[in-house]
């Protein structure tokens, strides 16, 4: 049962860390592409798209990491 949950957590730690490195790469892309051929709708773009993906990707860290304190809390 244990070799489960220690499979659970290093696949959940591959993917959040293949999602942020995913993202970074993205932003990256998206700034290289606006700096290319710069205007008003390219650069709107890259803001939104980059500041949707840090904001939700610190959501989901901040839910990861508060879920023990909670558990904690109860007993």
């Amino acid at each position: 049962m244990e070799a489960v949950a220690v499979i659970r957590l290093a696949l959940k730690i591959i993917s959040d860390r293949l999602i942020l490195i995913l993202a970074l790469a993205l932003s990256f892309s998206l700034a290289c592409w606006t700096m290319y051929d710069p205007n008003l709708e390219r650069l709107g773009t890259m803001a939104f798209f980059s500041i949707f993906s840090y904001l939700l990707l610190n959501i989901r860290k901040r839910e990861t990491y508060e879920k023990p304190e909670r558990l904690a809390d109860q007993e």
